[in-house]
Protein backbone atom coordinates (compact mmCIF):
# COMPACT_ATOMS: atom_id res chain seq x y z
CA UNK A 1 0.00 0.00 0.00
CA UNK A 2 2.90 2.08 0.81
CA UNK A 3 4.51 1.69 -2.72
CA UNK A 4 0.88 2.28 -4.25
CA UNK A 5 1.40 6.07 -3.13
CA UNK A 6 4.37 6.67 -5.68
CA UNK A 7 3.51 8.50 -8.66
CA UNK A 8 6.32 6.90 -10.82
CA UNK A 9 5.42 3.62 -9.58
CA UNK A 10 4.36 1.44 -12.64
CA UNK A 11 3.66 -1.97 -11.17
CA UNK A 12 4.63 -4.22 -8.42
CA UNK A 13 4.62 -8.29 -8.27
CA UNK A 14 4.80 -10.23 -4.85
CA UNK A 15 6.13 -13.69 -4.23
CA UNK A 16 5.60 -14.74 -0.64
CA UNK A 17 6.87 -17.56 0.84
CA UNK A 18 9.55 -18.12 -2.32
CA UNK A 19 11.68 -16.25 -4.22
CA UNK A 20 10.93 -14.24 -7.44
CA UNK A 21 11.29 -16.68 -10.69
CA UNK A 22 15.03 -16.42 -11.97
CA UNK A 23 14.02 -14.13 -14.96
CA UNK A 24 16.99 -11.84 -15.27
CA UNK A 25 20.49 -13.82 -15.70
CA UNK A 26 21.55 -13.01 -11.96
CA UNK A 27 18.77 -13.18 -9.91
CA UNK A 28 18.97 -16.13 -7.31
CA UNK A 29 15.98 -18.11 -6.63
CA UNK A 30 16.97 -19.79 -3.80
CA UNK A 31 14.80 -18.76 -0.94
CA UNK A 32 11.64 -21.24 -1.73
CA UNK A 33 9.85 -22.85 1.60
CA UNK A 34 10.53 -19.85 3.79
CA UNK A 35 7.02 -18.97 4.86
CA UNK A 36 8.71 -15.54 6.85
CA UNK A 37 10.27 -14.17 3.50
CA UNK A 38 8.77 -12.43 0.44
CA UNK A 39 10.16 -11.06 -2.67
CA UNK A 40 8.67 -8.18 -4.10
CA UNK A 41 9.39 -6.85 -7.95
CA UNK A 42 8.88 -3.24 -8.83
CA UNK A 43 8.57 -1.75 -11.69
CA UNK A 44 8.80 2.33 -12.23
CA UNK A 45 8.77 4.42 -15.03
CA UNK A 46 12.28 4.74 -15.92
CA UNK A 47 15.97 4.48 -14.59
CA UNK A 48 16.57 7.84 -13.18
CA UNK A 49 13.06 7.36 -10.64
CA UNK A 50 14.75 3.82 -9.57
CA UNK A 51 18.11 5.57 -8.59
CA UNK A 52 15.90 8.46 -6.31
CA UNK A 53 13.32 5.83 -4.96
CA UNK A 54 16.17 2.75 -4.06
CA UNK A 55 17.92 5.19 -1.11
CA UNK A 56 14.72 7.04 0.18
CA UNK A 57 12.53 3.78 0.30
CA UNK A 58 15.10 2.42 2.31
CA UNK A 59 15.03 4.97 4.88
CA UNK A 60 11.41 5.37 5.13
CA UNK A 61 11.11 1.08 5.32
CA UNK A 62 13.15 1.11 8.55
CA UNK A 63 11.87 3.61 10.29
CA UNK A 64 8.61 2.41 9.83
CA UNK A 65 9.09 -1.36 10.06
CA UNK A 66 11.81 -1.31 12.18
CA UNK A 67 10.67 -5.55 13.21
CA UNK A 68 11.24 -6.70 10.16
CA UNK A 69 14.33 -6.56 7.56
CA UNK A 70 13.82 -4.73 4.51
CA UNK A 71 16.34 -4.26 1.53
CA UNK A 72 15.52 -2.27 -1.17
CA UNK A 73 17.91 -3.09 -4.17
CA UNK A 74 17.67 -2.65 -8.04
CA UNK A 75 18.88 -5.39 -10.72
CA UNK A 76 22.13 -4.88 -11.51
CA UNK A 77 24.78 -6.11 -14.10
CA UNK A 78 27.13 -8.94 -12.77
CA UNK A 79 27.75 -12.32 -11.70
CA UNK A 80 24.70 -13.33 -8.58
CA UNK A 81 25.67 -13.31 -5.13
CA UNK A 82 23.26 -13.55 -2.49
CA UNK A 83 24.80 -10.42 -0.61
CA UNK A 84 27.58 -7.70 -1.63
CA UNK A 85 29.64 -8.68 1.33
CA UNK A 86 29.88 -12.25 3.17
CA UNK A 87 31.88 -13.96 6.15
CA UNK A 88 32.03 -18.01 5.20
CA UNK A 89 32.60 -19.10 9.18
CA UNK A 90 33.63 -23.04 8.50
CA UNK A 91 33.40 -25.68 11.77
CA UNK A 92 32.36 -28.53 13.61
CA UNK A 93 30.16 -27.32 16.35
CA UNK A 94 26.88 -25.67 15.24
CA UNK A 95 26.74 -23.28 18.66
CA UNK A 96 30.31 -22.31 18.26
CA UNK A 97 29.58 -21.62 15.03
CA UNK A 98 26.37 -19.14 15.86
CA UNK A 99 28.65 -17.69 18.37
CA UNK A 100 31.50 -16.71 16.00
CA UNK A 101 28.75 -15.17 13.60
CA UNK A 102 27.48 -12.72 16.33
CA UNK A 103 30.85 -11.31 16.48
CA UNK A 104 31.27 -10.82 13.54
CA UNK A 105 27.72 -9.35 12.77
CA UNK A 106 28.79 -6.86 15.49
CA UNK A 107 31.77 -5.67 13.66
CA UNK A 108 29.77 -5.76 10.32
CA UNK A 109 27.01 -4.01 11.26
CA UNK A 110 29.48 -0.89 12.93
CA UNK A 111 31.19 -0.24 9.31
CA UNK A 112 29.80 2.63 7.77
CA UNK A 113 27.58 2.21 4.82
CA UNK A 114 26.10 -1.57 5.90
CA UNK A 115 22.75 -1.11 6.36
CA UNK A 116 21.50 -4.97 7.00
CA UNK A 117 23.21 -8.25 8.48
CA UNK A 118 22.34 -11.67 8.59
CA UNK A 119 23.32 -15.01 8.96
CA UNK A 120 22.40 -18.31 7.93
CA UNK A 121 22.29 -20.90 11.25
CA UNK A 122 20.11 -17.78 13.11
CA UNK A 123 17.03 -18.22 10.96
CA UNK A 124 15.77 -20.60 13.30
CA UNK A 125 12.41 -21.95 12.98
CA UNK A 126 10.02 -22.17 16.11
CA UNK A 127 8.25 -25.09 17.08
CA UNK A 128 6.35 -26.01 19.80
CA UNK A 129 7.66 -28.67 22.58
CA UNK A 130 4.95 -30.89 24.12
CA UNK A 131 6.39 -32.10 27.36
CA UNK A 132 3.67 -34.61 28.94
CA UNK A 133 2.66 -35.55 32.07
CA UNK A 134 3.63 -39.21 32.81
CA UNK A 135 1.28 -39.67 35.86
CA UNK A 136 -1.82 -38.43 34.00
CA UNK A 137 -1.38 -39.88 30.84
CA UNK A 138 -1.26 -43.00 32.30
CA UNK A 139 -4.49 -42.79 34.47
CA UNK A 140 -6.52 -41.33 31.63
CA UNK A 141 -5.36 -44.08 29.82
CA UNK A 142 -3.61 -42.62 27.14
CA UNK A 143 0.09 -42.87 25.82
CA UNK A 144 2.61 -40.76 24.34
CA UNK A 145 1.91 -42.22 20.98
CA UNK A 146 -1.65 -41.27 21.18
CA UNK A 147 -0.90 -37.74 22.46
CA UNK A 148 1.33 -37.45 19.16
CA UNK A 149 -1.03 -39.17 16.51
CA UNK A 150 -4.18 -37.08 17.76
CA UNK A 151 -1.84 -33.90 17.56
CA UNK A 152 -0.91 -34.64 14.02
CA UNK A 153 -4.36 -35.44 12.90
CA UNK A 154 -5.91 -32.68 14.10
CA UNK A 155 -3.35 -30.12 13.39
CA UNK A 156 -2.10 -31.37 9.96
CA UNK A 157 -5.56 -33.29 8.80
CA UNK A 158 -6.40 -36.62 7.79
CA UNK A 159 -7.82 -37.67 4.74
CA UNK A 160 -11.32 -39.39 4.81
CA UNK A 161 -13.36 -38.92 1.59
CA UNK A 162 -12.60 -37.53 -1.89
CA UNK A 163 -14.73 -35.23 -4.21
CA UNK A 164 -14.85 -34.87 -8.09
CA UNK A 165 -14.36 -31.43 -9.71
CA UNK A 166 -14.48 -32.08 -13.01
CA UNK A 167 -12.54 -35.19 -14.26
CA UNK A 168 -10.45 -34.84 -11.61
CA UNK A 169 -10.56 -36.62 -8.08
CA UNK A 170 -9.91 -34.10 -5.14
CA UNK A 171 -9.14 -35.57 -1.45
CA UNK A 172 -10.98 -34.12 1.81
CA UNK A 173 -8.45 -33.56 4.51
CA UNK A 174 -10.06 -32.66 7.90
CA UNK A 175 -8.63 -30.92 10.88
CA UNK A 176 -9.57 -28.61 13.45
CA UNK A 177 -10.54 -24.89 12.34
CA UNK A 178 -7.60 -21.93 12.07
CA UNK A 179 -9.45 -20.44 14.63
CA UNK A 180 -8.14 -23.39 17.28
CA UNK A 181 -4.75 -23.63 16.31
CA UNK A 182 -3.73 -19.68 16.24
CA UNK A 183 -1.42 -20.09 19.75
CA UNK A 184 -0.29 -21.66 22.30
CA UNK A 185 -3.53 -21.40 24.38
CA UNK A 186 -5.66 -22.34 21.46
CA UNK A 187 -3.54 -25.98 20.98
CA UNK A 188 -3.57 -26.48 24.88
CA UNK A 189 -7.69 -26.53 24.37
CA UNK A 190 -7.35 -29.47 22.02
CA UNK A 191 -9.21 -32.26 23.55
CA UNK A 192 -7.59 -35.30 23.28
CA UNK A 193 -9.68 -39.23 24.04
CA UNK A 194 -8.53 -42.50 24.66
CA UNK A 195 -9.31 -45.42 22.31
CA UNK A 196 -11.79 -46.66 24.42
CA UNK A 197 -13.67 -43.27 25.15
CA UNK A 198 -13.10 -42.01 21.36
CA UNK A 199 -15.12 -45.75 20.23
CA UNK A 200 -17.84 -45.07 22.46
CA UNK A 201 -17.92 -41.68 22.51
CA UNK A 202 -19.08 -40.98 26.12
CA UNK A 203 -16.14 -39.10 27.11
CA UNK A 204 -14.72 -36.15 24.70
CA UNK A 205 -11.48 -36.98 26.83
CA UNK A 206 -8.80 -34.01 28.30
CA UNK A 207 -7.49 -31.10 26.94
CA UNK A 208 -3.79 -30.96 26.10
CA UNK A 209 -2.91 -28.31 28.59
CA UNK A 210 -4.03 -31.01 31.56
CA UNK A 211 -1.66 -33.90 30.17
CA UNK A 212 1.31 -32.15 29.35
CA UNK A 213 2.88 -28.25 29.11
CA UNK A 214 3.83 -26.39 25.92
CA UNK A 215 6.81 -24.46 25.25
CA UNK A 216 8.08 -22.52 21.74
CA UNK A 217 11.12 -22.72 21.04
CA UNK A 218 13.25 -22.15 18.18
CA UNK A 219 14.76 -25.18 15.88
CA UNK A 220 17.42 -25.32 13.15
CA UNK A 221 15.17 -26.49 9.97
CA UNK A 222 18.53 -27.71 8.17
CA UNK A 223 22.07 -27.58 8.86
CA UNK A 224 24.02 -25.15 6.22
CA UNK A 225 26.80 -26.83 4.05
CA UNK A 226 29.27 -25.83 1.83
CA UNK A 227 31.66 -28.32 0.04
CA UNK A 228 30.59 -30.80 2.62
CA UNK A 229 31.68 -28.44 5.32
CA UNK A 230 29.17 -27.02 7.95
CA UNK A 231 29.21 -23.33 7.34
CA UNK A 232 27.78 -20.35 8.77
CA UNK A 233 27.55 -17.21 6.50
CA UNK A 234 27.12 -13.39 7.32
CA UNK A 235 25.58 -11.32 5.08
CA UNK A 236 25.93 -7.50 4.84
CA UNK A 237 24.02 -5.84 2.58
CA UNK A 238 25.31 -2.03 1.51
CA UNK A 239 23.40 1.26 0.65
CA UNK A 240 22.59 1.70 -2.85
CA UNK A 241 25.49 3.26 -5.52
CA UNK A 242 28.12 2.20 -2.96
CA UNK A 243 31.18 0.19 -3.97
CA UNK A 244 30.93 -2.98 -2.08
CA UNK A 245 35.09 -3.50 -2.40
CA UNK A 246 35.68 -0.55 -0.14
CA UNK A 247 32.77 -1.25 2.49
CA UNK A 248 34.55 -5.04 2.52
CA UNK A 249 38.17 -3.55 2.47
CA UNK A 250 36.77 -0.92 5.36
CA UNK A 251 34.81 -4.23 7.25
CA UNK A 252 37.71 -6.68 7.37
CA UNK A 253 40.21 -3.86 8.84
CA UNK A 254 37.88 -3.19 11.22
CA UNK A 255 37.46 -7.02 12.37
CA UNK A 256 41.32 -7.24 12.82
CA UNK A 257 41.34 -4.46 14.99
CA UNK A 258 38.26 -5.77 16.93
CA UNK A 259 41.13 -8.87 17.81
CA UNK A 260 38.92 -11.09 16.42
CA UNK A 261 40.34 -15.00 16.84
CA UNK A 262 39.19 -18.18 14.95
CA UNK A 263 39.29 -20.95 17.62
CA UNK A 264 41.55 -24.35 16.54
CA UNK A 265 39.64 -26.47 13.78
CA UNK A 266 37.75 -23.37 12.72
CA UNK A 267 38.66 -21.11 9.31
CA UNK A 268 36.92 -17.91 7.87
CA UNK A 269 36.37 -17.42 4.06
CA UNK A 270 35.59 -13.80 2.66
CA UNK A 271 33.01 -14.09 -0.25
CA UNK A 272 30.26 -11.38 -1.89
CA UNK A 273 30.38 -9.26 -4.65
CA UNK A 274 34.23 -9.30 -5.21
CA UNK A 275 34.68 -12.79 -5.07
CA UNK A 276 32.04 -13.26 -7.65
CA UNK A 277 33.08 -10.58 -9.66
CA UNK A 278 37.12 -12.08 -9.96
CA UNK A 279 35.75 -15.71 -10.41
CA UNK A 280 33.53 -14.34 -13.33
CA UNK A 281 36.61 -12.33 -14.73
CA UNK A 282 38.75 -14.78 -14.09
CA UNK A 283 36.49 -17.39 -16.45
CA UNK A 284 36.63 -14.79 -19.12
CA UNK A 285 40.33 -14.80 -18.87
CA UNK A 286 40.77 -18.57 -18.70
CA UNK A 287 41.26 -18.60 -22.71
CA UNK A 288 43.43 -15.09 -23.36
CA UNK A 289 46.56 -16.59 -23.42
CA UNK A 290 45.38 -19.05 -26.23
CA UNK A 291 43.62 -16.21 -27.58
CA UNK A 292 46.84 -14.29 -27.67
CA UNK A 293 49.32 -16.72 -28.98
CA UNK A 294 46.54 -17.45 -31.98
CA UNK A 295 46.56 -13.63 -32.51
CA UNK A 296 50.35 -12.98 -32.25
CA UNK A 297 50.69 -16.01 -34.71
CA UNK A 298 48.12 -14.56 -37.38
CA UNK A 299 49.63 -11.38 -37.72
CA UNK A 300 53.36 -11.79 -37.44
CA UNK A 301 52.61 -14.28 -40.57
CA UNK A 302 50.84 -11.55 -42.01
CA UNK A 303 53.28 -8.55 -41.78
CA UNK A 304 56.53 -10.98 -41.87
CA UNK A 305 57.88 -8.63 -39.00
CA UNK A 306 58.34 -8.97 -34.98
CA UNK A 307 58.38 -4.81 -35.32
CA UNK A 308 55.15 -4.16 -36.97
CA UNK A 309 53.40 -6.89 -35.09
CA UNK A 310 54.78 -4.95 -31.61
CA UNK A 311 53.11 -1.75 -33.30
CA UNK A 312 49.54 -3.52 -33.53
CA UNK A 313 49.61 -5.00 -30.14
CA UNK A 314 50.70 -1.92 -28.56
CA UNK A 315 47.57 -0.13 -30.15
CA UNK A 316 46.16 -2.66 -29.04
CA UNK A 317 46.99 -1.96 -25.25
CA UNK A 318 46.59 1.59 -25.57
CA UNK A 319 43.40 1.41 -26.53
CA UNK A 320 42.22 -0.35 -22.96
CA UNK A 321 43.29 2.85 -21.40
CA UNK A 322 41.61 5.09 -23.84
CA UNK A 323 37.98 3.23 -23.36
CA UNK A 324 38.40 3.10 -19.47
CA UNK A 325 38.74 6.93 -20.14
CA UNK A 326 35.41 7.58 -21.95
CA UNK A 327 33.86 5.36 -19.28
CA UNK A 328 34.67 7.53 -16.59
CA UNK A 329 34.31 10.31 -18.44
CA UNK A 330 30.71 9.71 -19.25
CA UNK A 331 30.27 8.66 -15.42
CA UNK A 332 29.73 5.43 -15.47
CA UNK A 333 30.73 2.46 -13.39
CA UNK A 334 33.23 0.14 -14.61
CA UNK A 335 31.86 -3.65 -14.77
CA UNK A 336 31.80 -7.04 -16.17
CA UNK A 337 29.80 -5.63 -19.48
CA UNK A 338 32.84 -3.11 -19.49
CA UNK A 339 35.49 -5.68 -19.62
CA UNK A 340 33.77 -7.63 -22.39
CA UNK A 341 33.33 -4.12 -24.22
CA UNK A 342 36.98 -3.77 -24.12
CA UNK A 343 37.76 -6.36 -25.55
CA UNK A 344 35.31 -5.61 -28.68
CA UNK A 345 37.73 -2.00 -28.73
CA UNK A 346 40.80 -3.65 -28.66
CA UNK A 347 39.55 -5.76 -31.81
CA UNK A 348 38.12 -2.36 -33.63
CA UNK A 349 42.18 -0.52 -32.61
CA UNK A 350 43.73 -3.99 -33.90
CA UNK A 351 41.59 -3.07 -37.21
CA UNK A 352 42.56 -0.06 -37.87
CA UNK A 353 46.13 -0.24 -37.38
CA UNK A 354 46.17 -3.35 -39.70
CA UNK A 355 44.86 -1.42 -42.55
CA UNK A 356 47.43 1.74 -42.00
CA UNK A 357 50.48 -0.69 -41.40
CA UNK A 358 49.58 -2.82 -44.67
CA UNK A 359 48.98 0.55 -46.85
CA UNK A 360 52.44 2.03 -45.48
CA UNK A 361 54.20 -1.66 -46.26
CA UNK A 362 52.87 -1.56 -49.52
CA UNK A 363 54.83 1.41 -50.79
CA UNK A 364 58.62 1.00 -50.98
CA UNK A 365 59.27 4.75 -50.30
CA UNK A 366 57.58 4.41 -47.22
CA UNK A 367 59.46 1.45 -46.10
CA UNK A 368 62.21 2.93 -46.54
CA UNK A 369 60.88 6.06 -43.63
CA UNK A 370 60.01 8.73 -46.75
CA UNK A 371 57.77 10.83 -44.95
CA UNK A 372 55.59 12.19 -47.88
CA UNK A 373 55.15 8.71 -49.02
CA UNK A 374 54.14 7.96 -45.31
CA UNK A 375 51.16 11.16 -45.03
CA UNK A 376 50.24 9.89 -48.48
CA UNK A 377 49.68 6.19 -46.97
CA UNK A 378 47.46 7.91 -44.17
CA UNK A 379 45.69 10.05 -45.77
CA UNK A 380 44.16 7.21 -48.33
CA UNK A 381 43.62 4.75 -45.32
CA UNK A 382 41.79 7.67 -43.57
CA UNK A 383 38.45 7.59 -45.33
CA UNK A 384 38.39 3.60 -44.42
CA UNK A 385 39.37 4.70 -40.84
CA UNK A 386 37.17 7.32 -40.28
CA UNK A 387 34.01 5.63 -41.75
CA UNK A 388 34.87 2.57 -39.28
CA UNK A 389 34.72 4.94 -36.39
CA UNK A 390 31.23 7.10 -37.87
CA UNK A 391 29.54 3.36 -38.49
CA UNK A 392 30.67 1.92 -35.08
CA UNK A 393 29.46 5.13 -32.96
CA UNK A 394 25.88 5.00 -34.54
CA UNK A 395 25.36 1.57 -34.13
CA UNK A 396 26.19 2.14 -30.49
CA UNK A 397 23.74 5.17 -30.22
CA UNK A 398 20.58 3.81 -28.96
CA UNK A 399 22.01 1.55 -26.50
CA UNK A 400 23.80 4.77 -25.17
CA UNK A 401 20.40 6.67 -25.38
CA UNK A 402 18.32 4.09 -24.20
CA UNK A 403 20.00 4.60 -20.95
CA UNK A 404 20.15 2.24 -17.75
CA UNK A 405 23.31 0.63 -15.95
CA UNK A 406 24.07 -1.90 -18.60
CA UNK A 407 24.15 -1.44 -21.80
CA UNK A 408 25.33 2.22 -21.46
CA UNK A 409 29.04 1.12 -19.98
CA UNK A 410 29.07 -1.90 -22.65
CA UNK A 411 28.36 0.77 -25.50
CA UNK A 412 30.30 3.62 -24.55
CA UNK A 413 33.54 1.32 -23.70
CA UNK A 414 33.01 0.58 -27.49
CA UNK A 415 32.21 3.64 -28.96
CA UNK A 416 33.59 5.90 -27.25
CA UNK A 417 36.96 4.10 -27.24
CA UNK A 418 37.06 3.97 -30.71
CA UNK A 419 36.76 7.46 -31.17
CA UNK A 420 39.72 8.05 -28.81
CA UNK A 421 41.63 5.14 -30.73
CA UNK A 422 41.48 6.75 -33.92
CA UNK A 423 44.06 8.43 -32.99
CA UNK A 424 46.49 5.66 -32.41
CA UNK A 425 45.78 4.06 -35.80
CA UNK A 426 46.58 7.84 -37.71
CA UNK A 427 49.13 9.09 -35.39
CA UNK A 428 50.89 6.51 -33.08
CA UNK A 429 51.06 4.03 -35.70
CA UNK A 430 52.70 5.89 -38.41
CA UNK A 431 55.12 7.32 -36.35
CA UNK A 432 56.12 4.14 -35.03
CA UNK A 433 56.41 2.55 -38.40
CA UNK A 434 58.34 5.74 -39.55
CA UNK A 435 60.51 5.33 -36.38
CA UNK A 436 61.35 1.62 -37.34
CA UNK A 437 61.49 2.15 -40.90
CA UNK A 438 64.59 4.69 -40.32
CA UNK A 439 66.45 2.53 -38.31
CA UNK A 440 66.01 -0.20 -40.57
CA UNK A 441 63.95 -0.55 -43.72
CA UNK A 442 61.33 -3.11 -44.05
CA UNK A 443 60.03 -4.99 -46.94
CA UNK A 444 57.70 -4.26 -49.26
CA UNK A 445 54.44 -6.07 -49.34
CA UNK A 446 54.84 -8.78 -52.75
CA UNK A 447 58.51 -8.00 -53.04
CA UNK A 448 61.27 -10.55 -52.26
CA UNK A 449 65.31 -10.17 -50.53
CA UNK A 450 66.50 -7.06 -49.64
CA UNK A 451 64.35 -3.32 -49.59
CA UNK A 452 65.00 -1.56 -52.62
CA UNK A 453 67.25 1.04 -52.26
CA UNK A 454 68.04 3.87 -54.89
CA UNK A 455 69.86 3.19 -58.13
CA UNK A 456 71.70 5.73 -59.79
CA UNK A 457 71.22 6.17 -63.81
CA UNK A 458 73.19 8.78 -66.39
CA UNK A 459 70.92 10.63 -68.39
CA UNK A 460 72.16 11.87 -72.14
CA UNK A 461 72.24 15.96 -72.59
CA UNK A 462 68.75 16.70 -74.23
CA UNK A 463 66.86 13.89 -72.69
CA UNK A 464 63.50 14.95 -70.95
CA UNK A 465 63.42 14.92 -67.18
CA UNK A 466 61.54 12.50 -65.91
CA UNK A 467 57.94 12.96 -64.31
CA UNK A 468 58.83 12.46 -60.50
CA UNK A 469 55.18 10.95 -59.88
CA UNK A 470 55.84 8.26 -62.40
CA UNK A 471 59.15 7.50 -61.15
CA UNK A 472 57.85 7.38 -57.68
CA UNK A 473 55.50 5.20 -58.59
CA UNK A 474 58.08 2.74 -60.28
Amino acid sequence: DRLEAEPELVSQHWFLGSGAPSFYYNVMANRDGEPQFAHGMIRVSDFKATNRLIPRLQREFDDAWSEAQILVRKLEQGPPFNAPIEVRLYGPSLDRLVALGQQVRRVMLETPQVIHSRATLEGARPKVEVATREEVTRQSGLERADLARQLETGLSGATRGSILEGTEELPVRVRVDNTRRADLVDLGGLYIAPRAAAADGEFAGLPVSALASLELKPSRGAIPRRNGQRVNSIEGFVRADVLPAAVLGDFQQRLEASGFQLPAGYWMEFAGESSERNEAVGNLMANVGVIAVLLVLVVVFSFNSFRLSGVIFAVAGQSVGLGLLAVYAFGYPFGFTVIVGLMGLMGLAINGAIVILAELKSDPLACRGDSEAIVSGVMKSTRHITSTTITTVGGFMPLILGGGGFWPPFAIAIAGGTVLTTTLSLVFAPVAFRAFARRRAFQPSGGHGDPPVAVARLRAPGTPQPDPGVARSA
